[in-house]
């Protein structure tokens, strides 16, 4: 009697223990979907509008005022979206960087707020706050006098991140001034 009651005893706990391992696992695949499905559920026309602010930036020769309008762009984009999964847009530093600048807050912010990149992360409104600040730390950086390559990172359609790096002098346009057209 004292055998079976044990055995009893075990094999509830071994169910228990398998029937938590089957809720953890739901959970962990219910999480993936919703971080799958939160740029598919923006309809075409949305995640062309939500694209349309960062697409007039994007390109090999940039002047230092488009980078740094923007950065404040990005800014006001991301505080629009506060906790709507899949809508923060992330800056990083890339190729010849971006002179006296040290990209570690930077990319610890936009990790901690950018569903994309890690997807534990979430735009609430203190990650945005932080990344708002260091955003604006890196516009102080860029220089209006210098050319900038921008590039965006995109998936399920919608712009998730833009890489800003300087063009090194010489690698820019070899056009004069006086020749560059205006506008922009």
């Amino acid at each position: 009697m004292e055998n079976a009651s044990k055995a009893l005893l075990i094999a509830g706990a071994i169910l228990i223990c398998i029937l938590l391992i089957a809720i953890g696992m739901y959970i962990y695949n219910s999480a993936q979907g919703t971080i799958q499905t939160a740029a598919s559920q923006m309809g075409q026309q949305e995640k062309e509008m939500y694209n349309a602010m960062i697409r007039k930036y994007l390109g090999n020769s940039k002047k230092g005022t488009d980078v740094k309008q923007m950065i404040e762009d990005i800014i006001n984009q991301n505080n629009q979206y506060v906790n709507e999964s899949g809508k923060f847009i992330s800056i990083h530093v890339t190729g010849n960087g971006v002179d006296g600048y040290d990209t570690t807050t930077l990319e610890t912010v936009t990790n901690a707020a950018n569903v994309y990149e890690n997807k534990k992360s979430e735009n609430s409104q203190d990650k945005i706050d932080l990344a708002t600040k260091e955003y604006r730390n890196l516009k102080q950086k860029i220089s209006a006098g210098r050319n900038y390559k921008v590039e965006e990172k995109m998936t399920d359609g919608i712009i998730y991140a833009v890489d800003i790096g300087q063009v090194s002098a010489g690698a820019g346009t070899s056009a004069s001034p006086s020749s560059s057209p205006s506008g922009t």
